[in-house]
């Protein structure tokens, strides 16, 4: 008999939705627009040259090129130390499909991008691809290390950095005025559950390969 999956385990995966939903629906409304004006007016006040300049890397560091640069320099190594395909698969899956599901959105729902920015950015606002492609690239190599790493402190200081860049990457895209903060929001939201969705999936299917591998007992 198949084992059903406890309502416990749905909960995360229904509150991201849940409130993904509510975010796009707000978004769709112009219930959001009011604050998230707001926002972008307040951090403008806190422009500065050297704050700019960072800024623009770390959303450089969160554009399509680098993040390809990225993934496929952490895949060689994680593949050549470790031989585990099955790990580049499912980098490979969380990636496009993050990818897939901003264009779809997007395409959408169409959302103009703030009035005035710091850069120029073409292409819809509603979610921003920045963060979402940061949630996946930094989510999968939480994920990945955290099985070759065997010390507590080792792993706090891999969430720390994994964290702060998902964060950073959000933030510059706000601070440079090319997207609202609902966009970020819906990004995170939307990312989280697909990366949360994959890795799911990806943990139950290795499970029954490892009881199919496992020799019973005959005795």
């Amino acid at each position: 008999m198949k084992k059903k999956i406890p309502y416990k385990v749905l909960i995360p995966f229904i509150l991201l939705f849940a409130f993904f939903l509510i975010t796009t629906y707000s978004v769709l409304r112009g219930y959001t627009l009011s604050v998230d004006r707001l926002i972008v007016e307040n951090i403008a006040a806190f422009h500065t040259d050297l704050l700019t300049k960072m800024m623009t890397f770390f959303s450089f560091i969160g554009a399509t090129r680098p993040v390809i640069v990225i993934s496929l320099l952490f895949l060689g190594v994680i593949y050549l130390k470790y031989r585990h395909l099955q790990d580049v698969i499912l980098f490979a899956l969380v990636s496009l499909g993050s990818v897939t599901l901003n264009v779809v959105l997007k395409m959408t729902i169409k959302r103009e991008r703030p009035e005035s920015s710091l850069i120029v950015e073409s292409g819809y606002s509603y979610p921003s691809a920045h963060t979402m492609a940061a949630v996946s690239l930094y989510g999968m190599i939480i994920y990945l290390l955290w099985k070759h790493t065997s010390t507590v402190k080792a792993r706090i200081i891999l969430i720390t950095f994994g964290v702060s860049m998902i964060l950073m990457i959000a933030i510059s895209r706000i601070y440079l005025g090319v997207h609202y903060a609902s966009d970020i929001i819906g990004g995170v939201l939307i990312s989280s559950f697909w990366l949360l969705t994959l890795l799911t999936i990806f943990q139950r299917y290795r499970k029954k390969e490892k009881k199919k591998s496992t020799p019973k007992d005959t005795c």
